[in-house]
């Protein structure tokens, strides 16, 4: 496992495809938060809560600033979200480089891409908003508990978005259920470095890295070329 992290990372770095995924992702989250306060403002002024301008002009100001606030606090999460709807890119382009021998992928049907995006959306919003609420609390035995938790949850959603490229819904699950523990080790790191600011921005990405050469070792996947299956 080790080995399929240093992949990972340092196909992140190195790869045009993957890089491409991160700048879009930080792009357009930085793009949410500068324009999300000034569409709240907007939105506020069109609402009339006193007769007093200067009241409603207050209240138009603090909402656009709370707004702000809150998509910083949130910053990991939208970039998370962003990357969510390119993380099928991410894993494909680890396939090419390293198993360029597999199969096609299978093609998904659409209720479930659709759903599978959407679980994966829900999840890292609420992932990082417990995140955030660590910051604000005392730390201690939550932070153990959010590893916990969201290792499991993590490793559970990211072999989910690489087994779904490959085989069917029922047999994942039951692939889960035979080896679940060495994607629940891969959920933990991911989750341990969820909790650390700035570097937490690239979880999304290199988390489907990392979990993709994870997936193809479980299942007896062909070794990155020129090495062996570890």
């Amino acid at each position: 496992m080790p080995n399929a992290f240093r992949l990972a990372l340092q196909q992140m770095t190195s790869d045009p495809a993957i890089r491409r995924v991160l700048w879009v992702s930080f792009a357009a989250t930085i793009f949410l938060v500068l324009t999300l306060p000034g569409l709240a403002g907007w939105g506020l002024s069109f609402v009339q809560i006193a007769n007093w301008s200067w009241v409603d002009t207050t209240i138009d100001v603090l909402g656009g600033v709370a707004v702000l606030a809150l998509g910083i606090l949130l910053f990991p999460a939208i970039v998370g979200a962003v990357a969510s709807l390119f993380l099928d890119d991410v894993a494909q382009a680890v396939e090419a480089r390293h198993y360029p021998t597999l199969p096609a992928p299978r093609r998904q049907r659409i209720g479930e891409m659709i759903w599978g995006g959407l679980r994966f959306f829900l999840l890292l919003v609420a992932v990082n908003l417990v995140a955030v609420g660590i910051v604000l609390i005392v730390p201690g035995v939550n932070v153990l508990v959010f590893w916990l938790v969201n290792g499991y949850l993590l490793g559970r959603e990211y072999f989910e978005l690489v087994a779904a490229r490959h085989v069917e819904p029922a047999a994942a699950r039951a692939l889960w259920r035979e080896r679940q523990g060495r994607f629940i080790v891969a959920g933990l790191v991911l989750a341990a470095i969820l909790l650390v600011p700035v570097v937490n921005l690239v979880v999304p990405v290199l988390g489907a890295a990392f979990m993709t050469h994870v997936f193809h070792r479980a299942v007896g996947g062909l070794a990155p070329a020129g090495r062996a299956a570890g």
